[in-house]
């Protein structure tokens, strides 16, 4: 962490975990955004990206059967990430669809927050309550697999560049 000083400090960052309100809609599309992997050396997507069907399901129609929210909150009242998980149906499956009774876990962290234990709290918090869970990682984006794989998820199908992950109840 810096202090307000520029300096920086030994002390853990401090935030907390609590579930979707209203106002927060924004703030998903813009981690939804951010959870779009670019691979090395490639250019970001424009942000018009999340409005295609395959990446909109993610979040269009929240607040259905199933869908379940968490955001990071820093003490200053800083949204600093967010996960969350929903159903996904067989004839619009996700990227790392696997079945209409898993359902599907997407998150993104900002840039600042990263590294600082934000992605495994958020997903713990999850976990809690979905402990069978999917996602679609980038096989280049090893930091992020590296936690999935802490928490137990196994990879369970390889597409190109992409792996799907399931976790099952007991995983860890």
């Amino acid at each position: 962490m810096i202090n307000e000083h520029g300096d920086p400090t030994d002390d853990p960052p401090k935030f907390r975990i609590r579930p979707f309100v209203v106002g927060d809609e924004p703030f998903l599309w813009d981690m939804l955004y951010t959870a779009v992997h670019v691979r090395d050396g490639d250019e970001p997507p424009p942000r018009s990206v999340i409005e295609e069907p395959n990446i909109a399901h993610y979040l269009v129609d929240l607040g259905r059967p199933g869908d379940d929210v968490r955001l990071a909150v820093s003490d200053a009242g800083e949204r600093i990430g967010a996960a969350w998980c929903r159903l996904m149906p067989p004839d619009d499956p996700g990227y790392g669809y696997v079945a209409p009774d898993i359902p599907e876990v997407s998150m993104a962290v900002v840039e600042e927050w990263r590294g600082r234990g934000v992605g495994t709290r958020l997903l713990l918090d999850l976990l809690a309550r979905n402990p069978t869970m999917s996602l679609s990682v980038d096989d280049e984006n090893t930091g992020a697999e590296r936690l999935y794989a802490r928490l137990g998820f196994a990879v369970v199908r390889t597409d190109g560049t992409s792996r799907t992950m399931l976790r099952r109840p007991g995983a860890s």
